[in-house]
C-alpha cells in the first residue's frame, strides 16, 4: 500500500486541471507560495499546521494564525481549501499547495494504490463465493496463496461463468446481459482489494505484537523491561481489538455475493467507510512498522531502544483510550 503524497498517488495532472480549485489545492495567498511549504498534522497536538522553512528551522503555523496573520477571509477560496486540507490529512500525511484534493473527499474512491495481487485475492474470495453458491458446497479458504490460485483454475472459471448466468437470471436479466453481473462483481472486487491491502499492512502490526511477546521471553531476567513490555501489551490491546473487529465486520458483511449485489450501493459505501477507517488507524502505526521492519528481538541496545520508542508511541497514542475504557 502506497503512503505517498496525493500528487504522487494520482499521477501527473494537466496544467488545466491544476488551475481548478474544486479538484486541487490552488491557493492564492503568497504565504502558500513559499518554497517547500506543506501541510501536515502537528506531532504535538495532532492539529493541522502549515510547515515553512525559516532559515535553518521549520516553522509550524496553525491554521488560525494563518487566517489572522495573512488576512484570509472566512468565505474566500483559501479559507475553503484550508478546511478541505484539515479533512484531507485524515487520508494522507502531507499535502502541498498544488496537490490534488484526496479522492476520498471528491468521489469516495481511494487516493492511494494497491498491488495487483490484492485485487487478485479479492477476486479469489468473491469467485469462491460464486462457486460455492452454484455448487451448493461451501468452501472456506483463508490461505491467501490458494485464493490467488482460484482465479486461474479453469474449472473455477467455468463454474464462475455458470454462476454469472444464474445471477443474471435471478436479477431478471437475459443471458446476453450477463456481462453486467460480471462488471458488478469486478467492481466489488476492486473495492475489496483495498481491504486486502490494509489486511496486509495490519499484518505488520501483528508482527510487532508478536515481537513484544518474544521480548518478554528474551528479557525475562530484566524485571524492568518485562514490566514495560507488559504495559505495552496492555496499551495495545484496545487498538488491536479495534482492528480485528473492523476486519471481522467487513468479512461478515461481504460473505455473500447475492446479498451484496441486492444492496450494491450500500455495500460499496460500507466497504469504503471501513477502508477509510482502517487506513486512518494504520497511518498512526507507520512509524512503528518502519522502525521494526527487518529487525528481530535480541538482547542488544538497539532492541532496547526500539522497545522504549514503542512504549512512548503506545503511551502517546492509546493511553487516553485505555483510561476511558477503565472509566466505562
Amino acid at each position: 500500500m502506497s503512503e505517498k503524497s496525493v500528487t504522487e498517488a494520482q499521477g501527473k495532472e494537466t496544467g488545466e486541471q491544476k488551475g481548478d480549485t474544486s479538484t486541487h489545492f490552488m491557493f492564492t495567498s503568497k504565504v502558500f507560495q513559499l518554497p517547500g511549504g506543506y501541510f501536515a498534522l502537528s506531532k504535538d497536538n495532532n492539529d493541522a499546521v502549515f510547515n515553512v522553512h525559516l532559515g535553518e528551522v521549520w516553522g509550524k503555523i496553525p491554521f488560525r494564525t494563518l487566517r489572522e496573520s495573512f488576512q484570509i477571509e472566512d468565505k474566500s477560496d483559501d479559507a475553503r481549501l484550508l478546511s478541505i486540507v484539515e479533512k484531507g490529512l485524515k487520508y494522507v500525511k502531507e499535502i502541498r499547495p498544488g496537490d490534488s484534493i484526496p479522492r476520498e473527499l471528491l468521489d469516495g474512491s481511494a487516493s492511494w494504490r494497491v498491488d495487483e495481487r490484492h485485487l487478485t485475492i479479492a477476486r479469489g474470495r468473491l469467485t469462491l463465493q460464486l462457486v460455492s453458491w452454484i455448487t451448493g458446497r461451501e468452501e472456506a479458504i483463508t490461505d491467501r496463496y490458494k485464493l490467488e490460485q482460484i482465479v486461474d483454475d479453469p474449472l473455477t472459471k467455468s463454474r464462475a461463468q455458470e454462476a454469472f448466468s444464474k445471477l443474471a437470471k435471478q436479477f431478471g436479466l437475459p443471458e446476453e446481459r450477463k456481462q453486467e453481473m460480471v462488471d458488478k462483481v469486478d467492481y466489488l472486487a476492486r473495492e475489496l482489494s483495498y481491504i486486502e491491502a490494509l489486511r496486509d499492512r495490519y499484518g505488520h502490526v501483528q508482527k510487532i505484537m508478536a515481537k513484544l511477546s518474544q521480548a518478554k521471553r528474551s528479557f525475562k531476567g530484566d524485571g524492568q523491561i518485562v514490566s514495560d513490555v507488559s504495559r505495552m501489551q496492555a496499551l495495545a490491546k484496545t487498538p488491536v481489538a479495534n482492528f480485528d473487529d473492523i476486519f471481522e465486520q467487513v468479512d461478515a458483511q461481504t460473505s455473500e455475493v447475492m446479498a451484496m449485489l441486492r444492496t450494491f450501493d450500500a455495500q460499496v459505501a460500507f466497504i469504503r467507510r471501513m477502508r477509510d477507517e482502517l487506513h486512518t488507524m494504520l497511518m498512526v502505526w507507520d512509524e512503528m512498522i518502519d522502525m521494526w521492519d527487518g529487525h528481530d528481538i535480541d538482547k542488544e541496545p538497539e532492541t532496547e531502544s526500539r522497545l522504549k520508542r514503542t512504549y512512548q508511541f503506545l503511551a502517546k497514542n492509546f493511553l487516553i483510550s485505555k483510561v476511558w475504557q477503565r472509566g466505562g
